[in-house]
């Protein structure tokens, strides 16, 4: 045994059945999950964060039919989609809504209703280390150490936290070797106000997605106008792209975008954040073996869609999916995607990495010659082949041809 683990007997050794490092959205969805299908009546949770007095440290958006359960964490829906830089007019994204929830809401209602669990323990506190044993999965912090017959991480340890070392260590809990195309990288970087104006400059009925009426300055940038009422709205600038957005890049553009509504406004809140755009957290295997007791969960297990940053509700569908099978007693499924839908995104990646002009042209050509409802189904991935036919026949097709024979032949 290694020289860490000396005096490990006069330590508090305790035991837990399952145990999640991360309480975000995937660890509290997981957690929840747990609740809800009964696994908790008699065994055991442990869920460790380092961080459990954070605030509203983000916002999560997702289109749906219906809103994720619990209701009461969404604070706005809309039912129409607006794009001033494709049409003066807004489209009904029925049956589709989409929903706005404050990280603050998230946590106080899920972490409210898991207090009243008895077997759900709290540590607030940081894993060091996770050392995979014969039958279990030995966790340690630096004031206790315990035994877990199966551990959910959606952060990693110290050791091996740094964005240089994710996918390896990734590949170290996967014990899988990771395809050569995970070296491609970009970010999804963003500056989000919440602004409040003095008179009323906003359409609440309608949400914008993709708002390409910004300089794009060799990049592929856009805005999001989030409406919460006709004074009110969270408005972001977002960049995908090699290198993040900085800060006064960012508020010149929303200072630009906001002068042109001739209004006077105050700043609330400010947003700040960056996403990886990766294909190097996908999964190549469709369940976990028999052995595997280190579950990876969050943007390390998959959740992220590499060219949208979304990843709220499948964090959700996978705790879902998580849960059914330890009830079951099946083999655990991973979020693994269709390969067709993986090399589309690589496909993308590509493009806007070494075109990044292209971008603008790519993201307004699609939104103009298909429904959006389509468009949201394609990114979902739930759209047929004939469907995806459809969108691609309308892009830039040389484009994509360049990217997928690069692709193929490695380059």
């Amino acid at each position: 045994m290694s020289s860490v683990f000396f005096g490990l007997s006069m330590e508090k050794q305790t035991s837990y059945n399952y145990t999640i490092v991360g309480a975000g959205a995937s660890g509290l969805w997981l957690a929840q999950a747990l609740l809800e299908q009964g696994l908790l009546e008699a065994k055991t949770l442990c869920i460790v964060e380092s961080d459990a007095h954070k605030a509203n440290d983000r916002t999560w958006c997702y289109w749906a039919t219906e809103p994720i359960s619990p209701v009461e964490t969404v604070s706005k829906a809309w039912r129409s989609i607006l794009q001033l830089n494709i049409s003066s007019h807004s489209e009904s994204l029925a049956p589709y809504s989409y929903y706005h929830v404050r990280s603050s809401d998230f946590y106080s209602q899920l972490k409210s209703n898991l207090s009243k669990c008895p077997a759900i323990h709290w540590h607030d506190e940081e894993v060091i280390e996770v050392n995979d044993l014969t039958t279990q999965v030995q966790v340690r912090t630096a004031r206790q150490t315990w035994k877990s017959d199966c551990i959910f991480l959606s952060a990693l340890p110290p050791s091996s936290s740094t964005q240089a070392d994710d996918k390896l260590a990734q590949q170290r809990y996967l014990k899988t070797p990771l395809p050569a195309q995970s070296n491609l990288f970009l970010w999804q970087s963003f500056v989000g106000w919440r602004v409040k104006t003095a008179q009323k400059v906003f359409d609440e009925s309608s949400m914008s997605m993709m708002d390409f009426n910004v300089a794009q300055g060799g990049f592929t940038q856009f805005m999001y106008e989030l409406p919460f009422s006709s004074t009110e709205a969270l408005v972001e600038m977002t960049r995908f792209g090699k290198e993040k957005l900085s800060i006064p890049e960012a508020e010149e553009a929303l200072r630009h975008y906001m002068n042109q509504k001739k209004c006077s406004y105050q700043i609330n809140e400010v947003e700040i954040g960056a996403i990886p755009m990766t294909p190097q957290f996908d999964m190549y295997r469709k369940s976990l073996s028999q052995n595997d007791r280190i579950i990876l969960i969050g943007t390390l297990g998959g959740a992220i869609k590499p060219t949208t940053g979304f990843g709220f509700k499948r964090m959700h569908a996978y705790a879902q999916a998580l849960a059914h099978a330890l009830k079951e007693d099946k083999v655990l499924p991973t979020m693994h995607r269709p390969y067709r839908f993986r090399l589309y995104d690589t496909l993308l990646l590509r493009i806007l990495r070494d075109r990044p002009d292209k971008g603008k042209e790519i993201f307004e050509q699609l939104f103009r010659t298909q429904p959006i409802q389509r468009i949201l189904r394609f990114l979902d991935e739930e759209t047929t082949r004939m469907e995806e036919i459809a969108i691609f026949s309308r892009l830039p097709i040389r484009l994509f041809l360049k990217s997928l024979f690069d692709h193929l032949l490695g380059h």
